[in-house]
């Protein structure tokens, strides 16, 4: 009996260890074509610019602003500075007609209405400092832009001379949005631990799909690419700026700091489930497809940016197309995993109730930001980033009502004492459905008439086998015939 048990023990081990290896090979080349991306990029991006700093713009513009940004309350007044540079008078010297900067807002009737500044008259240029009075009338945000006039004057394009408003209501609403921004970027950081600590406990990932940890590491990592491309090189930046020249770089260093702990939480769950128990378990065919569909559509553009016929800022927003879209599908591999145990044994709770909690607090203060600037379309307007939030919120939604309504009577994995570690697969931890990832439902008369559950074709490669009725039975009559019978305390026998 103990021959064959470790026998058997042996047979899984090895058939285990090939599986490890070729799970180990499948994903040297991924992880090593996302390493060669990120490095060519920088090295792209640094060589560009060093390019642009020695080209630059020597002379500047002959107009400057003293902000492009303001935020003000309703009601309230803020003064922005325009001054002439040295250029100004070389520009403006021959000019002997009326000129002046005439502006145009994009929303109406949210400040009062910008007064016109004459550049230069009949007798020559006017060099002087100029205040623009911004009064707020109402809540909104909007762009102010700049025009000469007469447009038949061509001697200079006011691109540089504009402001980004934002016309705010009430400035509790201020804080509260900033608070409860720190709340959500502290949930969806903190959110990654309870599945990297549960793992460590365990020695083992069974419960956990494969298929979404590697999703979620390829989604960051392109995402890393992205986040880093729009703040750090300035190169990146201005092609945002070509693209759109009031814009603001939708790239801040929270977001940096964020993806990049993201990447090495992701990076330690990936080891995790290469050194960890986790069964029979591997990535699907379906996954990988998925997988080498993605990897190689981002190093074909990768190749024709960097080949120049397509902008580095184009190669980054399809980075970002990527990531959107691994957003979109990667927790369907782990709600069918834990549909198809009937368990979510394996799958932190406490993850999804963090990302739960980020994902509330984005959307309040989304909301937040729409009621107090009176903003209501870019809530609205942004299906990208309203709809992947609120498709994360449903996904949390689901997993909740697994764990705690429809598969709750699951037992936890619970080590067993003595044995040689808690991954050992000839140990039973209480959980059926957890000693392999795709059994499914355990019919207790299968198992009691020697059967093995269906759907679990390495039962016996997991657990003991099961006991049959009669050899209870038969144990039960041995061991009554061999007790010992009580010693006779009776004085007569002495």
């Amino acid at each position: 009996m103990d021959a064959n048990k470790r026998k058997g023990k042996m047979v899984f081990r090895k058939r285990r260890g090939n599986t490890n290896g070729r799970f180990t090979s499948s994903l040297v080349w991924p992880s090593r074509f996302l390493s060669v991306v990120l490095f060519m990029l920088c090295g792209k991006a640094i060589t560009a610019q060093n390019a642009s700093n020695g080209t630059g713009t020597i002379n500047p513009p002959p107009l400057r602003i003293s902000t492009h940004d303001l935020n003000i309350k309703v009601g309230q007044t803020e003064n922005v500075l325009l001054f002439p540079t040295e250029n100004f008078e070389p520009v403006f010297r021959n000019i002997t007609q009326s000129t002046y900067l005439v502006f145009h807002s994009s929303v109406p009737d949210v400040i009062q209405p910008l007064e016109n500044i004459t550049l230069a008259d009949s007798t020559g240029f006017i060099k002087s400092n100029h205040t623009l009075n911004i009064f707020a009338l109402d809540a909104g945000i909007l762009t102010v832009t700049s025009q000469i006039v007469p447009e038949n004057i061509s001697i200079y394009e006011p691109s540089n001379i504009f402001l980004r408003v934002e016309v705010y209501k009430l400035e509790t609403l201020l804080i509260l949005s900033n608070i409860v921004g720190w709340i959500y970027f502290a949930a969806w950081s903190i959110s990654f631990y309870p599945q990297i600590i549960q793992n460590y406990q365990r020695k083992s990932v069974r419960g956990l799909s494969l298929d979404f940890v590697f999703l979620n590491i390829t989604g960051f990592s392109v995402y890393a690419i992205f986040n880093i491309g729009l703040y750090w090189f300035k190169s990146m930046q201005q092609e945002y700026y070509v693209e759109y020249p009031h814009g603001v770089i939708p790239v801040q260093l929270n977001d940096v700091v964020f993806t990049i702990h993201a990447l090495f939480a992701c990076g330690i769950t990936v080891v995790q489930c290469l050194i960890y128990d986790r069964g029979s378990q591997t990535i699907s065919d379906t996954g990988k497809m998925l997988l080498c569909t993605l990897l190689v559509f981002v190093f074909v553009i990768f190749i024709v940016a960097a080949s120049k016929a397509i902008s580095w800022l184009t190669f980054l927003t399809w980075c970002s197309y990527v990531k959107l879209v691994i957003t979109l599908i990667k927790y369907v591999p782990q709600a069918y995993l834990n549909w198809y145990r009937k368990s979510t044994s394996g799958w932190s709770i406490g993850n999804v109730l963090l990302d739960f909690t980020g994902g509330i607090f984005s959307l309040t203060q989304m909301i937040f930001i729409a009621f107090n600037h009176n903003d209501w379309a870019s809530f609205f307007g942004d299906l990208t980033k309203f709809g992947l939030g609120f498709f994360s919120i449903l996904f949390d939604i689901f997993f909740m009502v697994q764990h705690y309504v429809l598969y709750r009577s699951h037992a936890a994995y619970d080590p067993i004492e003595g044995g040689d570690s808690p991954a050992d697969p000839n140990q039973y931890d209480g959980d059926i459905t957890t000693s392999n990832h795709f059994a499914g439902s355990v019919d207790s008369a299968e198992i009691e008439n020697g059967g093995v559950p269906s759907g679990d074709n390495n039962y016996y490669d997991n657990q003991q086998p099961p006991i049959s009725p009669a050899a209870i039975a038969v144990e039960q009559n041995d061991s009554q015939s061999t007790q010992v019978p009580p010693m006779n305390t009776d004085s007569s026998d002495n």
